[in-house]
């Protein structure tokens, strides 16, 4: 993800917060001064919801939304695929999201991350709860780590989410999904993202493209990813977009269609972005 500071330059209006987390969902800067990624990049997440789980879909916020059957901790992602973005130290991102379509009925969401720096090494921690309709919960955490591998060359992100404390609640949520996820910025013609993820049952290989053009003075990143679910046995596409719409608050949105079988899933987010 090196290099990326002379490829993409988010505008001045933006407040320091929210250009801090666009680093992050961008990978503009590296993982090391830290962008939600200042030093990588972020997700958005997001990920693996109910009504995906519902639908047996596989899915990332997780970060990771992607039908594993269970509800996870979204890391910074894509739409539906987590990439090796992590959110910068110093930085919590607060997240309300719901999804709907499909024959379900909307949900609501909410989650937090944020990134740790130790002895020079990047995280990102985080969590999240269904919160309706019906029981809430149950509260999954997630934790990744992410390794630049210099200038010019891609970035790896290795994490795990879904990560559900006690028995009843690991009944509720599934099994953890881990992944291993290369991010890479192609001159700033786009970034590209592949990796593959773990989970019983539900092995999926993540491919993903962002691009971020101007709009009104502000960064808009276009997003699309694909990924495997129901046990490889079908694909899952996705296209959305992510936009600033106040120093402190950035709305994600993007719609997921299974190749097979389903209706079209619709995602939207509002990440709350503060600085500590």
């Amino acid at each position: 993800m090196a290099g990326n500071e002379n490829v993409l330059k988010v505008s001045k209006q933006l407040a320091a917060p929210v250009r801090i987390y666009l680093y992050a969902q961008i990978g503009i800067l590296r993982l090391s001064p830290c962008g939600l990624n200042l030093p990588v990049v972020h997700t958005s997440h997001h990920c693996i919801t109910r009504s995906l789980m519902k639908q047996h879909l596989a899915c990332a916020s997780l970060a990771l939304a992607v039908l594993c059957g269970s509800l996870s901790a979204t890391p910074s992602g894509l739409n539906n695929i987590p990439t090796a973005d992590v959110t910068p130290m110093g930085v919590g991102v607060i997240q309300a999201f719901s999804n709907f379509g499909n024959d379900v009925d909307s949900d609501f969401n909410l989650g937090f991350k944020t990134g740790l720096d130790i002895f020079g090494q990047k995280f990102e921690i985080g969590g999240d709860s269904h919160i309706l309709p019906d029981k809430g919960g149950p509260v999954v955490f997630q934790a990744k780590y992410s390794l630049p591998f210099g200038e010019g060359l891609p970035t790896l992100g290795v994490g795990v989410a879904n990560i559900a404390l006690g028995s009843d609640d690991r009944d509720r949520a599934g099994d953890p999904f881990t992944y291993v996820v290369l991010s890479h910025d192609f001159d700033g013609m786009f970034r590209a993202h592949a990796g593959y993820g773990f989970q019983t049952d539900n092995n999926s290989v993540l491919l993903g493209l962002d691009k971020t053009f101007k709009v009104l003075e502000r960064d808009l990143v276009l997003r699309t990813d694909l990924i495997q679910i129901q046990d490889e046995s079908d694909w899952m596409a996705s296209f959305g977009f992510l936009y600033a719409l106040h120093e402190h608050v950035v709305l994600e949105s993007w719609m997921s269609q299974p190749f097979d079988d389903g209706d079209p899933i619709f995602t939207v987010k509002l990440n709350f972005v503060l600085k500590f």
